[in-house]
């Protein structure tokens, strides 16, 4: 097994900032319980774990990955990444069925779940490799490929069969909404500010669909760059590509400055109640 791992990764040099690695030296360090606990963290994030279906890595988790052992975990070699992942799995699984227990206590026994069969351990690191060749031109920061406007039309396409033609619709509509955005605030009589306000309502619903059901990361990011948005309406698109799972919401402050939440919580649904009454009454002031 370990000459197959070699074998499949032995064209990732030591200098790359990713976590498979080809070759590590031996007074490299791996810190194996925190590596655990990356893991533990990124499948605690995805509702496939707990649901016990097949788990569709995209950017966002080797990103989230990538991240977590750069700052807290070390260089780690391909067979220690595929032992702490199976541990980490096993630990998200185990709080899943802890969670289970806790809602259905005192009403009807919990029979045993089923076990959950984790890839084996080349499964894995192929897994993580593919995402790493993938998933390195989003690391790069490059909007202007012509390679990263195929990603951009294939995230479209790929709401057909994930989300259905109502929301490929939707995403055509906004990003027509969009391209109008940007062609008013080239004429001097467009009133920018409010325009903007427009513009960062609108990429708030593109992102969420963008983050259900896009491969890559970068796809909101690209679309405020190339539609020159940083520009006009002052937004740092660099804070609309995600780094974790969870991050599944594009919120404002003020309606100035991004932030990536996760929108699930009651708290984030009264803010965001909040500030949609507010664009509402302060576009309603400007018509009057």
């Amino acid at each position: 097994m370990r000459a197959v791992l070699l074998l499949l990764f032995n064209f990732f040099s030591l200098s790359s900032p990713f976590i498979i690695r080809s070759f590590v030296p031996s007074n490299a360090k791996c810190n194996s319980t925190v590596a655990v606990s990356c893991f533990a963290e990124l499948f605690g994030m995805i509702s496939e774990v707990c649901q016990q279906r097949e788990i569709s890595f995209r950017c966002v988790h080797y990103t989230f990955l990538d991240e977590c052992f750069e700052a807290r975990v070390g260089k780690c070699d391909a067979g220690s990444v595929a032992r702490v992942g199976a541990i980490g799995y096993k630990q998200a699984l185990s709080s899943c069925h802890s969670s289970k227990k806790q809602k259905a206590e005192g009403t009807l026994p919990i029979l045993g779940a089923p076990a959950q069969s984790f890839p084996s351990p080349v499964q894995l690191i192929s897994a993580l490799g593919y995402l790493q060749t993938q998933c390195s031109l989003s690391r790069s920061k490059n909007c202007s490929s012509d390679h990263v406007h195929n990603i951009m039309a294939q995230c479209e396409e790929q709401m057909k069969p994930l989300a259905g033609y109502p929301q490929y619709d939707r995403h055509r509509l906004l990003r027509i909404k969009m391209d109008t955005s940007k062609k008013l605030l080239m004429y001097d009589e467009t009133d920018k500010e409010r325009e903007c306000l427009v513009v960062r309502s609108t990429l708030s619903e593109m992102y969420s669909l963008h983050h259900a059901n896009c491969y890559h990361s970068l796809v909101t990011r690209c679309l405020c760059e190339r539609l020159r948005f940083d520009v006009q309406c002052g937004i740092n698109c660099d804070q609309l590509e995600p780094t974790s799972p969870d991050q599944d919401t594009l919120a404002w402050d003020e309606w100035k400055e991004a932030r990536l939440v996760h929108g699930n919580g009651s708290n984030f649904k009264q803010f965001a109640a909040t500030l949609s009454t507010l664009f509402a009454l302060f576009s309603l002031a400007l018509l009057l």
